[in-house]
């Protein structure tokens, strides 16, 4: 478990993250940016397996248990089928999953994700966030996600803490955080917050001020005059 101070310290598993030596960091923490540059026409299955750094020697090369891993986070990632595409080669989409399962490959205890789905089409989104929460309830890994997607942070996590303008906002379970009030307050937007039916969790649905207007005055127009 990971948790901070206002001060600026970071603890894991009770121990300040500066006292950790980095190979040891980076074992724990795997993360997901939003977008990295890979300058070199690296193939697939070597930005995966740049996941085993924190596992290799300084001089040693990856073995079979690590390829093993790397294809296990592949296929899991779907991103097995180009393996010997180059990076460069991808779209933004493909290149963020590959960016997935190099840190899947880490097998790291906590994963950051920094808007990692945001190039992402809606059947990839739903398999990540699946595959992530499955990760988190059968193998203990911890996420902690950044998301402007409402809608996935309601499905998908078990707390929310909505930020305004750097500060916190609100933090609780999704029926404590995602209210009307809550997201008026926040993104100055009016929204309709109703119970997804399949689930039950909140659902937001935009509400757009042009329309709103258009149907105002449809009805104003439609009024019999007198």
């Amino acid at each position: 478990m990971i948790h901070g101070s206002k001060e600026g310290d970071v603890f894991i598993n009770g121990a300040n993250i500066k006292e950790i030596k980095r190979r040891e960091i980076a074992r724990i923490l795997g993360m997901v940016p939003q977008e990295a540059s890979i300058v070199f026409p690296f193939s697939v299955l070597e930005v995966v397996l740049m996941g085993r750094s924190p596992y290799l020697g300084r001089l040693s090369f990856e073995g079979e248990k690590d390829y093993a891993i790397a294809r296990d986070a592949m296929e899991m990632t779907d991103t097995l089928s180009f393996a010997t595409r180059s990076i460069n080669e991808l779209s933004g989409g493909e290149r963020q999953r590959v960016l997935i399962a190099r840190a899947l490959a880490q097998q790291p205890q906590v994963i950051l994700l920094d808007e990692s789905t945001a190039y992402l089409d809606i059947k990839h989104q739903i398999a990540f966030f699946d595959l992530i929460k499955t990760l988190n309830q059968k193998e203990g890994l911890t996420v902690m996600a950044v998301t402007h997607d409402v809608n996935l942070a309601s499905i998908f996590c078990d707390r929310i803490m909505l930020l305004s303008k750097g500060t916190v906002h609100c933090i609780g379970t999704p029926e404590e955080v995602i209210t009307e009030s809550n997201i008026k307050e926040v993104y100055e937007a009016d929204v309709l917050v109703d119970a997804n039916p399949q689930t039950g969790l909140p659902r937001v649905t935009l509400i757009a001020s042009s329309l709103s207007d258009k149907g105002s005055r449809s009805k104003a127009d439609a009024a019999p005059q007198l």
